[in-house]
């Protein structure tokens, strides 16, 4: 579903969190296991159960990891992981399915677009850019769009939609 941009209408905020789903905890404390376990051939049998617990905490802290990414909107930039961008910048936002996400991902996608995407997460938001200052484009190629996972597309082109103003020029 392709929405066009209106005009800005005051202060914006968006947050989520793309958590892992909750059963990874489990499969990942018996892959953990699993690996630690290996290590009972070469050590001796009292300190087996040494590797097996750490490598099952490092595999649980691996998965809870994967679970800090946020996608965030404040008043006049959106912030998806460690990358920022000016709301001002968006021309068009398009809700994406997840097989859409994947297609556009995968070998129909532009490779200097910008992907925060999680497999986990299914659906996302395609965000169409406009071209950057003439400043940006002496450092490096400009991205054609970015590309967001979120479990909620509908809400967050909303709360885009409400703080966006048309880029001028």
């Amino acid at each position: 579903m392709t929405h066009q941009v209106p005009p800005a209408a005051g202060p914006v905020g968006y947050r989520e969190r793309l958590k892992t789903p909750l059963w990874w905890y489990p499969a990942g404390a018996v892959v953990g296991v699993l690996l630690g376990a290996e290590f009972a051939f070469i050590i001796p049998a009292w300190l087996t159960w040494l590797p097996i617990v750490l490598s099952a905490l490092l595999a649980m802290l691996i998965v809870w990891r994967l679970s800090s990414a946020t996608v965030r909107v404040s008043d006049d930039q959106l912030i998806a992981g460690d990358r920022q961008l000016a709301l001002s910048r968006i021309v068009q936002a398009i809700d994406l399915t997840p097989t859409e996400v994947r297609r556009v991902v995968g070998r129909h996608g532009d490779p200097l677009a910008y992907n925060f995407i999680r497999s986990w997460v299914g659906p996302g938001v395609q965000l169409i850019l406009a071209e950057p200052p003439e400043a940006e484009l002496a450092e490096r190629m400009p991205e054609p769009y970015w590309l967001v996972s979120t479990r909620h597309p509908q809400q967050l082109m909303a709360t885009l939609s409400s703080g966006l103003t048309r880029p001028t020029g």
